[in-house]
C-alpha cells in the first residue's frame, strides 16, 4: 500500500543529451509504486558528485555506465521510507535511511531494494547522510588499500574536498602523519582536524619536500591534477599510490585505483556513526533546492568546494 496520494507528482532530475549543466532538467512524473521486495523512499537530500557531471557531460567515463538517454541523475540520497511493497520485512514507514542508487537519487521519490539501504544513526542529519554514500565508501576503500599505520607519512591530494576530507581524517585515525593539499582558505579547518595543510601553487613540490624531508610513504589522490606524477617524482612507490581521479595514470602507471566499490554497507554504517558522534566531520559546502540543480553542478565543476554540495527536496 502506498503512503503518498498517487495523484500527486514527483520530480526527478533528467538529461536527454550530453553537455554541461544546462542539459539537466526537472521532469514531473507520478509517484512511483514499490513492487514486491521494494520500498519507496521519500528523498530529503541528494549529494552532488564529480562523477555525475563527468557522465552527463559525455566524457568517455560515461560509457562505463552504459547510459541510454533520457537518463536520471545522481547516486547518493537520504530520506524516509514512505511505502513498502509485498514481502518487505524489517523496515517500517518513517524509517530514516540513506544509500546510493545510480541515476535515480536526485528525485523527490525513488524505489529501491531495501537491502541497499543503510539506517541513519541518531544524530546524523539528512544533509550529511545524503552526501555520504560515495564519499564514505571511497574514503574507506582508499585508506584501507594502503594499510596505513603510525609509521606512515601520507599525502592526501585534494584534502578539503568531499572525499578528501573524510579520507584524510580516516588516515589520521590510523595514526599516520597526514599532509593534505588544499586552497589557503581551508588550511585552518585542516589543522583543526589534525591534517597538515599544503597550498597549491608552482612551488608545491618544494613545499612537499620541505614538509616531509623523510619522504612520503603513501599518497591518496582524490583530485587528479598531476598528483600521481608529483608523487612519483617524490619517490613514492607506485603500489603506495591510490588515485580515484586520474584515470590516465591508472592506465599508464602501476598505481592503484581502489574506489568505493571496494567498501560495503558495513563500512558505510561505521562512517555514518563516526560522523553522527562528531568523531569525523563532513563539511557541507553549499545546499541547493532540487530545482536549482544546474547551479549546484556549476559550482561542482568550478572546483575547490569545501566538503560536499547537496541538493534538497521539500521533504528536507
Amino acid at each position: 500500500m502506498i503512503a503518498d496520494d498517487p495523484r500527486l507528482v514527483s520530480r526527478r532530475v533528467v538529461f536527454r543529451r550530453f553537455g554541461g549543466p544546462e542539459v539537466l532538467e526537472i521532469e514531473h512524473r507520478p509517484i512511483p509504486v514499490p513492487g514486491t521486495g521494494e520500498v519507496l523512499v521519500r528523498v530529503a537530500a541528494a549529494g552532488v558528485n564529480p562523477v555525475d557531471w563527468k557522465i552527463f557531460s559525455g566524457l568517455p567515463l560515461h560509457d562505463a555506465y552504459e547510459r541510454t538517454l533520457p537518463s536520471g541523475n545522481g547516486y547518493d540520497f537520504a530520506g524516509t521510507i514512505a511505502a513498502r511493497g509485498d514481502g518487505v520485512e524489517g523496515w517500517r514507514i518513517g524509517d530514516r535511511v540513506f544509500g546510493g542508487l545510480r541515476f535515480h537519487a536526485q528525485a523527490d521519490h525513488l524505489v529501491i531494494d531495501p537491502r541497499r539501504l543503510v539506517r541513519m544513526p541518531h544524530g546524523l542529519s539528512f544533509l550529511a547522510a545524503g552526501a555520504l554514500n560515495v564519499v564514505g565508501r571511497t574514503a574507506v576503500a582508499s585508506v584501507e588499500s594502503q594499510h596505513l599505520g603510525p609509521e606512515d607519512v601520507v599525502l592526501v591530494g585534494g584534502a578539503a574536498g568531499g572525499v578528501g576530507i573524510v579520507t584524510a581524517q580516516l588516515a589520521v585515525r590510523q595514526g599516520a602523519q597526514v599532509h593534505g593539499t588544499a586552497s589557503q582558505r581551508n588550511h585552518a579547518m585542516l589543522r583543526r582536524l589534525g591534517i597538515r595543510p599544503i597550498a597549491y601553487g608552482p612551488s608545491l613540490e618544494r613545499e612537499l619536500r620541505a614538509a616531509a624531508p623523510q619522504g612520503f610513504t603513501a599518497v591518496l589522490d582524490t583530485v587528479g591534477h598531476g598528483t600521481v606524477e608529483l608523487a612519483l617524482s617524490l619517490g613514492v612507490p607506485p603500489e603506495r599510490i591510490n588515485t580515484i581521479a586520474d584515470y590516465e595514470a591508472r592506465k599508464n602507471s602501476a598505481v592503484a585505483g581502489v574506489g568505493g566499490a571496494a567498501a560495503g554497507a558495513g563500512e558505510l554504517a561505521q562512517i555514518a556513526q563516526l560522523i553522527a558522534d562528531g568523531v569525523i566531520e563532513l563539511p557541507i559546502d553549499s545546499v541547493h533546492p532540487l530545482g536549482n540543480v544546474r547551479e549546484a553542478y556549476a559550482r561542482s565543476i568550478a572546483g575547490h568546494a569545501t566538503g560536499k554540495i547537496v541538493l534538497t527536496t521539500a521533504s528536507a
